[in-house]
């Protein structure tokens, strides 16, 4: 599986609440931090958060779009579109998630935010 897949992968699994797609493509010792700067290590923290994410029933991602991406050896960086709903909200976020990779596995992703709603503070 090519690293753009296996990134696509946590998004499908987050998409259709699919814990065992998730741990499939994560390494033993994965660490995951998140862009406000939770850490989750290893796929026993990793699977306590995904559970607790998705309980209730209502929380969802509604959608996870990867706009670009750019991959060089073992490092890729995806920018994307985070739609969700989560403990009653709406809530929609643009990002990049730096993820490392070990072989077929994901050793490492960060995620970092960026709001969605863009200005232009100079235009007139």
């Amino acid at each position: 599986m090519q690293k753009i897949e296996l990134f696509q992968q946590t998004i499908d699994a987050w998409l259709t609440k699919d814990l065992k797609k998730l741990l499939t493509v994560l390494s033993e010792d994965v660490i995951y931090t998140e862009c406000f700067g939770a850490q989750y290590q290893g796929k026993a923290e990793i699977e306590k958060w995904f559970c607790q994410w998705n309980n209730p029933v209502e929380n969802k991602v509604k959608s996870w779009t990867v706009d670009k991406y750019y991959v060089d050896n073992e490092t890729a960086l995806f920018t994307w579109t985070f739609r969700c709903f989560y403990e009653g909200k709406e809530g929609i976020l643009d990002g990049i998630s730096l993820v490392k990779f070990s072989g077929n596995k994901i050793c490492e992703i960060q995620e970092f935010e960026q709001k969605h709603e863009k200005f232009r503070p100079f235009l007139k």
